[in-house]
């Protein structure tokens, strides 16, 4: 059975682009575009209270009273015009944070929810670039760029009711470089689209290429490498740069045309007021008017064509938003079942798949409940990819895989991973203390059990060591521990978390002799009493296993006790001398044993 699509998690975002987003608050973001509507058709009233003063003032006989009261309004309305803009700014901030809030959660959600293989395509860096960087750009764009560009539409149309109402010729020729304008605004932008694709790609390839190089810097170092030199990662920096360059150099000419002409009309209106002026068809006051707001008419499409671009740089960011949120997840059931415990694990015809890599093929075994069963044979051999079935890292494709005798695609997600606890091979703690690290497999648990997980898995001692004891920062991924120490703090991790079926993956494979031995203690206090699954390079730490299945590519090779396996299985025997002369050999000594 493969991953099934389910509908969109709560809180994303419905089709519809920018539209969706903006019904995520509508409340918030409508009222904030509102009241930038609002404010800036009163960013043109002043001009209208002016223009009376003008009036006043070039007449015979001038009123005071009414000039007083021009400029009242005048002063009034700008205040009006301020307090709304900062109302709508405020308003729009609050609405994008909520969208934000919204669509973290819900990815933070969707991520739980997919399959292993979804993060198998895609580059941690380019992961995180969606998670920081694209909301950010969501929560810019809809904070600052949508009331600019609901104010920057307003501004001209409020402004060409005023000329209009004051004279329809200098109105209309107010208007003259317009589709001039708008035409090479048009070629620009028809441009772009493709152009913002390039640099989408361009900043995903350099964001993965940064991950990887943070990720394996202790290699590049070690080779006297830099992140100059370090291929693919300047490769890609590189064809940014070039990239903007020639952004640039297109796009320049075109741009300051442009811009020359949603300025340019004025040129047009002085000398035509003037000339209507010298033949008595038009009075000063009104001359003057268009000389104040002839210009308001057009500049604000500035604003407006920044606001549009920014949404085309903004585009690739919400489709790969919604690419994760929208993303395949693993199927619940509609009538989900909890079996009562014990629970035996049971693999029936297991067949499965990395793309075009079979991984495992017809694999059957059954691992009894409240038994200790292990998975033995050489790397790429299927035993990783069976424990990963279990808690559906991946889902399987062929046969069935069960947790007490029902598929685990029967039981509901939560349910099914409150009954494992797991120790992978490659133990990755959080940013955090030792005691949030632990406390992340049962936040409820109090002290006394804390403390006596972390003795069991024979971590409490160098716990204690610590500066702080259970209360010592670790550093990101845990980077102060040995790999032997972060070992034992994940057996104690999953001690704690004290579930009845426990998967264990090379649980030795990081520690020395002396961790080794502690860790082998740790996990006869962790299997006694559980159904464990465990993954063993080193044989001697399975021979008192209930039940060992010999994995050989990908396939069953054979099953049973240490000594039944050592009596009737080749591949097991292979193993075993394998296991053993490596574990006797030393350096320089004679013919490579010991």
């Amino acid at each position: 059975m493969t991953d099934v699509a389910t509908p969109p998690p709560a809180g994303a975002p419905p089709s519809g682009g920018f539209l969706g987003l903006m019904k995520m608050s509508p409340g918030l973001l409508g009222l904030a575009a509102l009241t930038a509507i609002a404010s800036a058709a009163l960013s043109v009233a002043p001009f209208w209270c002016l223009y009376r003063v003008v009036q006043q003032l070039l007449s015979s006989t001038p009123d005071a009273q009414v000039i007083r009261q021009s400029l009242a309004w005048a002063l009034a309305l700008l205040a009006l015009r301020w307090a709304l803009m900062a109302v709508s700014h405020v308003l729009a901030h609050r609405g994008a944070f909520s969208v934000q809030h919204r669509v973290r959660v819900a990815m933070a959600r969707r991520l739980g929810e997919v399959p292993m293989s979804f993060f198998a395509q895609r580059g941690s860096g380019s992961l995180r670039r969606t998670l920081n960087d694209d909301v950010n750009a969501m929560e810019g764009f809809l904070a600052h760029m949508l009331p600019d560009a609901a104010a920057a539409a307003m501004v001209p149309l409020a402004a060409l009711v005023l000329l209009f109402a004051a004279d329809w010729r200098l109105a209309l020729a107010s208007l003259t470089p317009l589709p001039v304008a708008v035409a090479i605004q048009w070629w620009l932008m028809s441009r772009s689209g493709a152009r913002m694709m390039e640099w989408s790609a361009l900043q995903k390839r350099i964001a993965d290429r940064v991950g990887e190089y943070v990720r394996g810097v202790h290699v590049v170092k070690a080779f006297g490498l830099s992140a100059r030199s370090f291929g693919e990662l300047a490769d890609a920096i590189r064809g940014a740069v070039a990239w903007v360059a020639d952004y640039a150099r297109v796009s320049a000419s075109g741009w300051v045309l442009f811009v020359g002409l949603l300025t340019a009309n004025v040129v047009v209106i002085a000398p035509l007021g003037a000339w209507l002026l010298m033949r008595g068809s038009l009075d000063l006051a009104t001359w003057v008017l268009f000389l104040l707001v002839a210009p308001v008419v057009l500049a604000p499409l500035l604003r407006l064509t920044y606001a549009l671009g920014e949404q085309m740089h903004r585009v690739a960011s919400l489709k790969r938003i919604e690419a994760l949120l929208h993303a395949p997840a693993l199927s619940e059931p509609l009538n989900p079942q909890q079996p009562p415990a014990p629970h035996a694990l049971a693999f029936v015809g297991v067949s499965h798949r990395y793309g075009e890599k079979p991984a495992l093929q017809r694999v059957s075994f059954r691992a009894e409940a409240g038994r200790t069963t292990a998975l033995v044979g050489a790397s790429g051999s299927g035993k990783s990819t069976l424990l990963r079935l279990l808690p559906r890292l991946y889902d399987v494709q062929e046969g069935a895989v069960s947790v007490g005798d029902v598929d685990v695609r029967g039981w509901s997600l939560d349910v099914l991973l409150a009954q494992m606890s797991v120790v992978l091979q490659d133990v990755h703690l959080f940013h955090g203390t030792v005691r949030d690290n632990l406390l992340l497999a049962r936040p409820q648990a109090d002290e006394a059990a804390l403390v006596a997980a972390a003795k069991a898995a024979r971590a409490h001692d160098f716990i204690m060591a610590l500066p702080q004891g259970y209360d010592t920062p670790l550093g990101e991924r845990g980077t102060r521990l040995s790999g032997g120490e972060r070992q034992r703090l994940s057996i104690a991790r999953a001690l704690l978390k004290d579930a009845p079926v426990l998967l264990l993956d090379e649980a030795t494979s990081h520690a020395d002799a002396e961790n080794a031995g502690l860790i082998r203690e740790a996990l006869k206090a962790v299997c006694a009493g559980r159904t464990a699954l465990m993954v063993a390079h080193h044989l001697d730490s399975v021979v008192d296993a209930d039940h060992i299945v010999v994995m050989d590519g990908g396939e069953v090779a054979g099953q049973g006790t240490h000594d039944e396996l050592i009596a009737g299985c080749v591949a097991y025997q292979q193993l075993w001398k394998d296991y053993s002369a490596a574990s006797a050999w030393s350096l320089g000594a004679e013919g490579g044993a010991a």
